[in-house]
């Protein structure tokens, strides 16, 4: 296997979230809180948005990415930041109230997105900031030529997110469930998440990460993915085909509480 396929390729589903989440309005010293948070990366980024005199409240459900989110350190000049595990599928508790609530690929993962989002704009200051960056199942991927790999890994992924109890179609009607909450909807968009010749896949990391929740869910077997070939063979079918791949869609929305008059 060639030292090009051994490199760790970074999701270029993270690649929307800079200039989007940079211009939908989180001021200095705002108070933030990142919905399902992760490995903190939106965290940080949006800690240094609020800056030093800013708060951010991250949470997650699992320990393990909220372990591994606070080895990180925010730059400095970053707002203060606070991990805790809150469980999305049932009652907030009390986490106060923020000037920006912001999330990156979460609302897609819950049965009851609609709930959810009810229960977050509620814990929004008038003229608050609500964003998301979520995807949806949208017939992908496309390129120049056959991309049966490609197509089955994308199948399996979102397969396996629909047999959790995923709402694979969220990102699609996100707007107008933020239109239903009475939220004043700002900027709506979609961005290509895209492959690129002659670079790292990071499709091999993403199916690794995926693979026990692939099998668990009986989309597929260890023997059916084979990971031991998989990057060689995404790298085959990709330089076949040539060209760029579109792999999947970023959906981002924005939409803002709308300031009660008096």
């Amino acid at each position: 296997m060639s030292h090009a396929l051994l490199r760790s390729a970074p999701n270029p589903a993270n690649a929307p979230s800079a200039h989007f989440f940079g211009g939908i309005g989180i001021t200095t010293g705002a108070r933030v809180l990142d919905v399902g948070c992760g490995n903190g990366d939106l965290t940080r980024y949006v800690a240094e948005l609020a800056g030093p005199g800013g708060k951010v409240v991250a949470i997650d459900r699992s320990e393990q990415a909220l372990a591994m989110a606070q080895k990180i350190d925010a730059h400095s000049g970053a707002a203060q930041i606070e991990y805790r595990a809150v469980d999305l599928s049932s009652d907030l508790p009390d986490l106060g109230r923020f000037d920006a609530i912001v999330g990156r690929r979460v609302l897609m993962y819950l049965p009851d997105a609609a709930t959810t989002l009810e229960r977050l704009a509620a814990l929004a200051n008038p003229n608050a900031v609500l964003a998301f960056q979520e995807h949806a199942r949208a017939g992908l991927p496309a390129g120049l030529g056959n991309l049966a790999l490609h197509r089955q890994l994308y199948d399996w992924n979102w397969s396996t997110v629909a047999a959790e109890g995923g709402d694979v179609g969220l990102a699609l009607r996100l707007a107008e469930l933020m239109q239903h909450l009475g939220l004043s909807v700002e900027d709506v968009r979609g961005e290509a998440i895209l492959l690129h010749p002659n670079q790292p896949s990071f499709l091999p990391a993403l199916t690794q990460a995926m693979l026990p929740r692939i099998v668990e869910r009986g989309i597929a077997t260890v023997e059916q993915i084979d990971s031991e070939t998989l990057a060689q063979r995404i790298a085959d079918e990709h330089h076949a085909v040539g060209g760029t791949i579109v792999w999947d869609l970023a959906f981002l929305v924005a939409a803002r509480v709308q300031s009660v008059s008096r």
